[in-house]
């Protein structure tokens, strides 16, 4: 009976161990240089490693550990920019002063911040990046020897090697007409016309193709008409004179 709580135990204990990931008991590699490297503990901050993670490690997760932290996630696990042949940037997601409201507590003392590379599928721990930050007064934060950055983040966090940087010859502008005077609103500019519908030429040589037919065959009828009425005036003309010199007979 006694040897089965053994086995059971055993069994727990392993598979405990599988199911709970750890990225702690892993020797520094390097440090980690923090901007701003003295501030307010509510602006954004950055961190870089000094170089590269070691081979192997497929992404990085960074802890907190201090007076009210006890190993608080202030990085998720990312491989965004993750290299390990030099030195990357890591922004922090939040400020110390989130951390510190989120989980009930005011910032004082000593606080080490660890970068660790890891595998991201099994959380192995490669090596560790280190930074000590201290609290000298409420609401402010410095952090302590060569982990101390710039005043301010200059750099940006896409290097532009990733081809997102500012194009280095941009389209030029468009430059206003010579004279310095830009085209007024419906003015036309020079050595063109304005543009229009072409005229119709074809109507005028049409109209006058046909109308000259019209008249010639309209005088044609008047003449037919007026030459049938002469007519019918001469046969009354002379079947009157006719009829006249039967009587005087």
């Amino acid at each position: 009976m006694r040897s089965d709580r053994y086995v059971v135990a055993a069994l727990l204990a392993v598979l405990f161990g599988l199911l709970v990931p750890g990225t702690a008991s892993a020797d520094r590699v390097g440090g980690l240089l923090v901007t701003p490297g003295e501030s307010v503990d509510q602006v954004p901050v950055r961190l870089k490693t000094d170089k590269g993670c070691p081979q192997g490690a497929t992404g990085y997760i960074a802890t907190m550990k201090g007076h009210g932290l006890d190993n608080v996630v202030v990085v998720p696990t990312s491989d965004v920019l993750l290299s390990h042949t030099q030195g990357f940037v890591v922004p922090v997601a939040n400020t110390f002063r989130d951390y510190a409201d989120d989980n009930g507590t005011t910032l004082q003392g000593t606080y080490e911040i660890t970068l660790s590379c890891i595998d991201a599928f099994s959380q192995q721990n490669f090596g560790d990046f280190t930074a000590t930050v201290d609290i000298p007064s409420a609401g402010h934060y410095a952090a302590v020897g060569a982990a101390k950055g710039p005043a301010r983040n200059t750099d940006p966090i896409i290097p532009p090697e990733l081809g997102l940087s500012t194009p280095q010859n941009p389209p030029p502008s468009e430059q206003p007409p010579a004279g310095g005077q830009p085209p007024q609103e419906g003015q036309q500019p020079q050595g063109g016309q304005p543009d229009a519908e072409p005229a119709d030429t074809a109507a005028p040589a049409a109209d006058s193709g046909v109308h000259p037919f019209l008249y010639l065959g309209g005088g044609v009828v008047v003449l037919v008409v007026a030459a049938v009425v002469v007519a019918g005036v001469r046969r009354r003309a002379s079947a009157a004179t006719e009829s006249t010199e039967s009587e005087t007979e």
